[in-house]
């Protein structure tokens, strides 16, 4: 019989593959190619019946991406 952890494990550890390389700010397209490669990641997750928990927590990381590119952090003074 089948673990019923096993597809979610599989997900689970793909996504964790996939953000374990944060890019830096300063390089902005691959910041958006994960972005879109964690979209692609979501259909492919959906087609392929993944548990609840683990299509959560692909879009929690698509989501905190968007959040993350869209702060703009201002110089901070040294000394003030």
């Amino acid at each position: 019989m089948a673990d019923p952890c096993d597809s979610s494990c599989l997900y689970m550890r793909r996504l964790n593959e996939m953000i374990a390389f944060c890019p830096s700010p300063a390089i902005l397209d691959m910041e958006v190619a994960l972005f879109r490669r964690l979209q692609a990641f979501e259909v492919e997750a959906r087609a392929g019946g993944a548990p609840g928990g683990s299509l959560d927590a692909i879009a929690a990381a698509r989501s905190s991406m968007t959040l993350a590119a869209s702060r703009h952090w201002l110089p901070v003074t040294r000394g003030h």
